[in-house]
């Protein structure tokens, strides 16, 4: 019993340790989304979504990888009733490596519960999708990638319109 309990300790202890050493390239990642402007397409894309699906979030979540990474994402399910089995994850993220890659991409998560209650389903996703979904929200598979590209500072402002264009092309349905 004691032994689980120092486990679990130094479990933690290892974690904040973890934490703490990627703080420090997290905050230039978080910098990169907040020049482009990453959380506020998606707030925006949030109500501008395809017709047939519901839109939740957008949250920020990070990741100490390997790679360290940094995102914000949004999750849609369909309006059907009976398609609950899947839930798509829209994100940019914020890729740590010798350079920086910006990275807008999409995965799918598959339901987890043993029963469907779409009451509980829908108040639990208006919150996070980690209730009922199983998967996270590390960056997709580079397969799944609709655009990336290295950050440059001086091209802060052509990244903006390219990501723009990338969430415009999702909401119109165009992969």
């Amino acid at each position: 019993m004691n032994d689980d309990r120092y486990d679990e300790i130094m479990r933690r202890l290892q974690k904040r340790q973890q934490e703490a050493a990627g703080a420090p390239h997290q905050d230039v990642l978080i910098a990169v989304l907040d020049e482009l402007n990453a959380f506020g397409y998606l707030e925006e894309y949030h109500w501008r979504h395809r017709p047939g699906i519901v839109c939740f979030g957008p949250r920020s979540f990070r990741g100490l990888g390997p790679p360290i990474w940094v995102g914000a994402a949004l999750w849609y399910k369909s309006s059907n009733y009976y398609e609950h089995k899947t839930l798509g994850l829209l994100g940019i993220w914020a890729i740590s490596g010798a350079v920086v890659t910006v990275a807008v991409g999409e995965k799918t998560l598959d339901y987890q519960a043993p029963y469907y209650s779409p009451e509980a389903v829908y108040h639990s996703l208006k919150r996070g999708f980690d209730t009922y979904y199983q998967g996270d929200a590390s960056p997709p598979l580079e397969s799944d990638w609709r655009y990336h590209t290295t950050y440059d500072p001086a091209r802060r402002l052509a990244i903006r319109r390219e990501l723009e264009a990338v969430l415009e092309a999702w909401a119109q349905g165009e992969d």
